[in-house]
């Protein structure tokens, strides 16, 4: 998906630049500054959208394999209390660690402007909404980073800073095998203990 969103992000970069091309700097840079309310929204409800679902079917697997909850319920819809906390979950968890993703991501990557705030946060939506309704779990972070590098890439190439990118994705590539690693090493204490 990081490609889908560098791709989307390019092209809606370049569309909506063209649409801009002779409105004044000032005026742009108002308008897109509302306007990322709107995709900022949209964004929002992808996130919800994909990564509270792939957090409720952790939770339940694990009400069913702790007998808590008949298997037969799986094929079912959550339960509320289940569908609220993650909801919950990731809303306190972008109010208090969001800040710090963002500051990496629109300012660390590349400098974004309100435009080109307007179309990652789009293009991130456009396709982690996609995703969502194809029933493909994403990242939205992956989705987003990939959304960003393309519009940072519309200035010019050296407008993307390369070597924060290239670390970015080396953590994605260490992230399942050191989880792994970490459950395997805590499994093996659980069990000896």
């Amino acid at each position: 998906m990081p490609l889908i969103g560098f791709l989307l992000g390019f092209l809606y970069m370049v569309g909506v630049l063209w649409i801009v091309r002779d409105k004044a700097p000032a005026k742009v840079d108002g308008v897109f500054r509302k306007l990322q309310l709107a995709s900022a929204a949209a964004y929002s409800l992808a996130h919800g959208l994909n990564d509270a679902q792939k957090t409720m079917g952790i939770i339940m697997l694990i009400l069913v394999s702790t007998g808590h909850m008949a298997a037969a319920d799986l094929g079912r819809h959550a339960p509320w209390w289940i569908i609220l906390s993650c909801h919950a979950a990731i809303a306190l968890g972008t109010m208090f660690g969001g800040w710090r993703i963002v500051k990496t991501m629109g300012m660390r990557i590349t400098k974004l402007a309100p435009i080109g705030g307007f179309a990652a946060e789009t293009s991130g939506a456009t396709t982690v909404i996609g995703a969502s309704l194809l029933g493909i779990p994403v990242s939205t972070t992956h989705t987003i980073t990939g959304a960003i590098v393309g519009v940072g890439a519309t200035h010019r190439l050296s407008a993307v800073r390369w070597g924060m990118a290239g670390t970015i994705v080396w953590a994605w590539i260490l992230t399942i095998p050191l989880s792994a690693l970490i459950a395997a090493a805590i499994y093996t204490l659980l069990k000896a203990w």
